[in-house]
């Protein structure tokens, strides 16, 4: 009796860490968003004419970490939430950030964007 417990047991912990393995392991952080996206202030604050490799790698990564609706939302008040709070910043350029990063925000962005949406 004591050997099929073992035996269960050994199983059990073995679907728990499989199960563990199959959650995504992205999920959408304002903290790190905000961090990442640091990253293109200088184009989306002064004159420079196009964003950094670096700053469109951030803007992929940050649409990599929103794969769910609820996600997309968040990110969405966030980022919204951070651009008021943002001195200086072009909000032209912010509309145009992901098309000259080649990427698909998953919504189209404007000024007056509503993140319930």
């Amino acid at each position: 009796m004591k050997r099929v417990s073992t035996s269960v047991l050994g199983l059990a912990v073995v679907l728990l860490v499989t199960i563990a393995a199959m959650k995504p392991v992205s999920e959408f952080s304002c903290v790190q968003a905000k961090l990442s996206l640091l990253t293109c202030l200088p184009f989306l604050t002064t004159n420079q004419e196009s964003p950094s490799s670096v700053c469109c790698n951030a803007v992929r990564n940050v649409r990599a970490s929103t794969s769910t609706k609820p996600e997309l939302r968040e990110a969405c008040d966030c980022l919204k939430a951070t651009a008021n709070e943002t001195p200086n910043l072009n909000k032209d350029k912010v509309v145009q950030l992901p098309k000259l990063c080649n990427v698909d925000v998953g919504f189209s962005i404007s000024k007056d964007i509503d993140c319930s949406k």
